[in-house]
């Protein structure tokens, strides 16, 4: 007798393929090409702002969490660095997404990272720019407008080139 998948397993099978997709590293988000959000947000430093708070300078915005090792290795092995070599050039923000407060400035204090901080605790923010994946960088013009999304790790070298191509070039 010949077996074939239940409705229920291809299913199943069907959506791990559509979480597979959206976790795939420089998998584009919606997002790509629009002006900036106006959702606000708080920083670390208890201050409400939004994106717009930025405009006049090249933004990149990485939304990491302490659960997600991907985010973790990247804040150190990458936006570190890029912040201290580029940090007069462009502007850094990390959106810590969906996380405990305490464990985020844990990370934040083992990692060294000085670039600004903010809270997205509900993924408004996050959703907002059409997130699919963690970690998700989004690379913004001084004007305002999306310029590149990146939906998954970057190495150091992978973040200059695209800081470099798209917001210096």
């Amino acid at each position: 007798m010949k077996r074939t998948a239940t409705p229920r397993l291809a299913g199943l099978l069907l959506a791990l393929a559509l979480v597979a997709a959206a976790c795939s590293g420089g998998a584009e988000a919606e997002s790509q090409g629009e002006p900036i959000p106006i959702t606000t947000f708080e920083t670390f430093a208890g201050e409400t702002i939004s994106l717009a708070a930025y405009k006049g300078q090249p933004l990149v915005v990485n939304f990491w969490a302490s659960w997600c090792p991907s985010c973790v290795a990247e804040m150190s092995a990458a936006f570190v660095p890029a912040q201290e070599s580029l940090g007069e050039q462009v502007a850094f923000l990390g959106v810590n997404i969906q996380d405990e407060r305490t464990k985020a400035l844990e990370l934040v204090e083992e990692t060294g990272v000085l670039f600004d901080l903010a809270e997205d605790p509900s993924g408004a923010l996050y959703t907002a720019l059409a997130g699919l994946g963690m970690p998700f960088t989004i690379f913004i013009s001084e004007d305002g407008q999306i310029l590149d999304v990146h939906n998954g790790a970057l190495t150091e070298g992978q973040l200059v080139d695209r800081i470099s191509e798209v917001l210096l070039s």
